[in-house]
C-alpha cells in the first residue's frame, strides 16, 4: 500500500531551505493536472486517481485563454486537501500545453500595473488570465458563474472563502493548525502561481508556508519583484539553464529564489525537452525519468552520459518574438544526431 506524502506539519521557516523531495512531491501536484487536463480539458471528472497520497480534490481551477476575444473556461489546476491534515492545502496550477497558450505567453510582455496598490507591474496577459481564474467546487458542467469571463470575486477572495466554507463545515479541533495553503506551478502556470501568492499577502493572507514554481517566466517589473521577495516566503524558483521560457519577457525580473539545473546533457536538445516538467523532476531525484521522446537513446544503454553528449554538435536556429514595435531574437542550439537528423 503506498504511504500518502504530506508536506510538512511544522511550517517551513521563512526563507527556508530548498527541500527536493517537497519540490518532486509539488510537480506530482502538477503532473496530476496536466493528466486531468488531458483527459477532459473542460470538465475533469473526480475522483482524480493520480492526486499524491494523502490528498483528496477541494476545486478545480478554470480559466480563459486569449487570442483576439477569449475561449471558453479551460482547467488549469486544483486545490488538494491534506486527508490527514484538513487544514493543509496545495494549489497546483499547470503550464502551457498548446498553441493558443503559448500564445497567451508571448502576449505577456506588455507591462501593466497589477491589481494591488504598491505590488508594481506585471505582464498584461498573465494579469488579464489571472482576473479570469475560478474555482469550482462541485462535478458537473461549470456552473452560471464559472462562465463569466470574469469572476465576481478575486481569485484570492474566492480560495479564502473555500478554505472558510471547509473549516466550518469540518469538525472542530481544539489544537487545530491554522489553514495553509502551499504554492506550485509549471510555465504559465507558475506566473499566475506567483500573481496569487502576493495577491492574497496582500489581500487575503492566508498562510502560504512555501511556493515552488518551474519553469516559470519572468512576471513583472523590478518593483514587482522587490515587493514580492519582501514577502519573506519560502519561495524557490527552478530553472533548466538552457530552457527559454525562464529568459522572457526580456526587461522583466524575475522574483527569488533561483534554483538551478542543467539538462544539456541529459535530454534531446529541443525546446519543447528542456521545458517539460518531466525533465524538471528528473533533474531533481535521477530515479525519475524524462518523457520517452525526450530521453537519449544512448542513455537506455549505457549509465554515463559521455557518449550521450559527444552524439551531439550544435546547430542553430533563431525564434523570433515580437516585443511590441521591436523584434528579439533569441538564438536557440538545437542537437543534431550523428544520422544528421536534427531536432
Amino acid at each position: 500500500m503506498q504511504e500518502p506524502h504530506q508536506i510538512p506539519s511544522k511550517s517551513p521557516r521563512l526563507g527556508g531551505p530548498f527541500d527536493p523531495a517537497a519540490a518532486v512531491l509539488y510537480g506530482q501536484f502538477i503532473a496530476a493536472a496536466y493528466a486531468m487536463h488531458d483527459a477532459a480539458p473542460n470538465n475533469p471528472t473526480p475522483p482524480p486517481l493520480n492526486l499524491p497520497a494523502g490528498y483528496r480534490l477541494a476545486a478545480w481551477i478554470l480559466m480563459r485563454d486569449f487570442i483576439i476575444g477569449s475561449t471558453g473556461p479551460t482547467f488549469y489546476g486544483f486545490v488538494a486537501q491534506s486527508e490527514a491534515n484538513l487544514n493543509q492545502y496545495v494549489l497546483a496550477i499547470r503550464g502551457t500545453s498548446g498553441w493558443v497558450e503559448w500564445w497567451d505567453d508571448l502576449n505577456a510582455i506588455q507591462l501593466q500595473p497589477f491589481k494591488d496598490p504598491g505590488s508594481g507591474s506585471v505582464g498584461a496577459g498573465f494579469a488579464r488570465i489571472y482576473d479570469t481564474l475560478q474555482l469550482v467546487t462541485e462535478a458537473g458542467a461549470p456552473s452560471a458563474a464559472a462562465k463569466a469571463a470574469k469572476p465576481a470575486a478575486g481569485f484570492a477572495s474566492q480560495v479564502s472563502a473555500l478554505v472558510s466554507r471547509r473549516a466550518s463545515a469540518a469538525r472542530p479541533r481544539a489544537a487545530a493548525p491554522p489553514a495553509s495553503i502551499a504554492v506550485t506551478g509549471h510555465s504559465l502556470g507558475a506566473a499566475l502561481a506567483t500573481l496569487y501568492v502576493i495577491d492574497n499577502a496582500l489581500t487575503e493572507r492566508i498562510h502560504n508556508p512555501s511556493i515552488y514554481t518551474f519553469a516559470s517566466p519572468r512576471v513583472g517589473d523590478s518593483t514587482f519583484a522587490h515587493a514580492f521577495n519582501a514577502l519573506g516566503l519560502t519561495s524557490w524558483r527552478i530553472d533548466n539553464l538552457p530552457d527559454i521560457v525562464p529568459q522572457v519577457p526580456l526587461g522583466f525580473t524575475h522574483v527569488d529564489t533561483l534554483k538551478q539545473y542543467d539538462s544539456l546533457t541529459t535530454v534531446w536538445p529541443t525546446p519543447s525537452c528542456w521545458h517539460a516538467l518531466a525533465t524538471y523532476l528528473s533533474l531533481i531525484d535521477l530515479s525519475l525519468k524524462p518523457d520517452a521522446s525526450c530521453q537519449w537513446p544512448a542513455l537506455a544503454k549505457e549509465p554515463g552520459l559521455a557518449r550521450a553528449a559527444a552524439a551531439v554538435s550544435p546547430s542553430a536556429t533563431t525564434l523570433s518574438i515580437p516585443a511590441g514595435p521591436v523584434t528579439v531574437n533569441i538564438t536557440i542550439n538545437v542537437g543534431v544526431r550523428e544520422d544528421g537528423a536534427s531536432d
